[in-house]
């Protein structure tokens, strides 16, 4: 759902949808199978390239519901829990528990962030509530869209919500403070915290002074010039929870785009993830984070993962990778 507040009207309320056909016009109208309202199109963005295994390309648009309940309890009621397509089933009432992170909070992802699978409470208790902080990060469509442009810099990353307590960016300025490493999981936490850190450098800069933080797909490329290339991470945070409370919360949209080779992580040293798609945007993100710009590591790791045994995807297995030099 991205930046979409669940909380508002359906008829109030545009959705970013991708619909399996590609005979889509504005205007059309689809019945919702239990006949609870119908959608409306209401603007054609263009075709969604998908693999045939994903069973292939459909329209990328704008659809509107007809009805006025929230559109919380329109998806809770009509809706099933969005597996991946490849998994070839329909959704099971045992994905509602599977399919989600044992410490979710908020209703708003369109797709579970699946290295949080793995962490289940008895392993969370183990690790120990002082060397965790969360965040929250809603996953929008974008993530289920390919990478299907030659120069990855032309994919267009979709905007998506995250918000993040106050006293949760301090215990991470505290734990960097104290030489702790940073362990992300997830690439939804990476690109969260390392949005984090460009909005601080914004911050610093004079650049924004607005509640609501923001950044652009490939705005950190001008914010890495001057100043910003000498900004450390705890200074970036720091800029932005000065003068603010506790339990105060920090609210921003991001469409931070990270790929190799020019990128280069600010806040993470360690990454705990699933194995991903070779066409998706969190590949790149991987092979950025390993400096992978030539595409030397990758390949093996996940053939070396795939002699082993090891399952791929979002009900697959987890892995740790750590930044070279670390």
């Amino acid at each position: 759902l991205g930046v979409v507040d669940i909380q508002e009207k359906c008829s109030d309320t545009p959705l970013q949808t991708m619909l399996r056909t590609q005979n889509v016009q504005v205007g059309d109208t689809f019945q919702e199978s239990s006949g609870k309202g119908m959608i409306e199109v209401v603007e054609i963005k263009g075709i969604w390239e998908e693999d045939e295994k994903s069973d292939g390309n459909g329209t990328e648009c704008i659809v509107r519901i007809r009805s006025d309940v929230s559109v919380e309890e329109y998806l809770n009621e009509c809706g099933s829990v969005p597996i991946p397509p490849y998994l070839g089933r329909n959704a099971e009432e045992i994905d509602q528990e599977a399919y989600n992170n044992s410490y979710a909070a908020k209703a708003g992802s369109v797709a579970a962030p699946t290295a949080g699978l793995h962490f289940t409470p008895p392993l969370l208790n183990e690790i120990g509530s002082e060397n965790c902080s969360y965040l929250s990060l809603h996953v929008g469509a974008g993530t289920f869209k390919p990478v299907m442009v030659e120069d990855a810099r032309d994919h267009e990353m979709h905007s998506e919500q995250f918000s993040v307590h106050v006293k949760e960016v301090k215990n991470i300025i505290k734990a960097l403070k104290g030489g702790k490493p940073i362990i992300s999981v997830g690439t939804t936490s990476s690109r969260t915290l390392e949005s984090l850190y460009w909005c601080g450098v914004k911050r610093l800069r004079g650049l924004d002074k607005s509640s609501e933080l923001c950044l652009g797909q490939l705005e950190w490329v001008p914010l890495r010039v001057g100043e910003g290339s000498h900004v450390s991470r705890t200074a970036a945070l720091e800029a932005l929870v000065k003068d603010l409370n506790d339990s105060d919360i920090l609210h921003g949209k991001t469409s931070l785009m990270i790929c190799p080779p020019l990128y280069s992580f600010k806040v993470v040293d360690h990454l705990v993830t699933n194995f991903h798609a070779p066409d998706s945007t969190l590949m790149l993100l991987v092979s950025a984070f390993l400096k992978d710009a030539e595409g030397r590591k990758i390949p093996k790791i996940y053939e070396d993962a795939q002699e082993n045994g090891y399952r791929f995807l979002s009900y697959g297995d987890v892995c740790m990778f750590s930044k070279p030099g670390n």
